[in-house]
């Protein structure tokens, strides 16, 4: 004779059994979610549908590539990093691989990656920004020179409207360059519109900085300090022709004494130096 189950019991084998049961439902469900995944996962590696197209000639960019935000870089570069992806699945790009890849390359900054589905691949950068080119010893090309005191080689054929820069050499450390790089580019930024009369700044001395410039047909040189570049530059402006006119032999002017401005004659360049701190 069997023995009946007390309420507690009864209870008690109810949970169990709906626990099984769930359980049961749960797994059939779990698998059939991968089994699905995996089936989808199959579907987008082997369509050719989302096949990343290959260039249509040697050296040429894919159709599946498109690259926004490139001015002064080579294009050919960055679509050189997808070259391992050129007829696979866009699934399959790595990209956040790629993304390190193209922030490898020397002119970009920032970059993103992305996929568009169903084959195709947006590359958006942020280049690093020239703020002049760099005339370095023993060199004949002049490469570029970022905010940063990166040097930037020239890679695109694109007018640059930039002065060249002197007193920077390979053999400075990031932070020296980068003092003289910023130096430059607040010059440019303050000077306004007087700055597209710069064709050179001597930055040897990042505290006392010189600029080259044509006035009145005569190439001049400015000793321009470390501050109220516009200032100083303006005030050239409004007595350069009378200054040139009475001493036309010398073409070095102080501009660091407010309210004077000092001439002198081309041999003193060097001497100059010393006359006192940047200001």
């Amino acid at each position: 004779m069997s023995k009946k189950l007390t309420p507690e019991n009864e209870d008690r084998f109810q949970s169990l059994k709906r626990g099984l049961w769930i359980a049961t439902f749960a797994a059939m469900a779990l698998t059939a979610v991968l089994w699905c995944a995996i089936q989808l996962e199959s579907f987008l590696i082997r369509d050719p549908q989302f096949m990343v197209a290959l260039p249509p000639d040697p050296g040429d960019e894919s159709p599946a590539l498109e690259i926004l935000g490139v001015t002064n870089s080579a294009r050919s570069n960055i679509a050189a990093v997808f070259q391992k992806d050129y007829g696979h699945s866009l699934y399959m790009v790595p990209l956040r691989q790629r993304r390190d890849d193209i922030l490898r390359l020397h002119w970009i900054q920032d970059a993103s990656v992305t996929r568009v589905w169903p084959n195709r691949l947006q590359v958006r950068v942020t280049e690093r920004q020239p703020i002049a080119f760099v005339r370095l010893d023993g060199e004949e090309s002049m490469p570029l020179l970022d905010i940063d005191g990166n040097f930037l080689p020239r890679e695109s054929q694109a007018a640059l409207d930039l002065p060249v820069a002197t007193g920077i050499t390979r053999a400075m450390d990031g932070e020296q360059r980068r003092a003289r790089a910023q130096r430059i580019a607040k010059l440019m930024r303050d000077a306004g519109e007087l700055a597209k009369n710069i064709s050179d700044v001597d930055t040897a001395d990042p505290d006392n900085l010189k600029v080259m410039q044509e006035a009145n047909g005569t190439a001049v040189t400015l000793i321009i300090g470390n501050r109220h570049f516009k200032r100083r530059l303006e005030k050239f402006r409004l007595k350069a022709e009378d200054l040139l006119r009475r001493e036309p032999g010398k073409t070095i002017f102080d501009l660091r004494h407010e309210g004077s401005i000092f001439q002198r004659p081309p041999e003193t360049a060097q001497r100059t130096e010393a006359a006192g701190p940047g200001e």
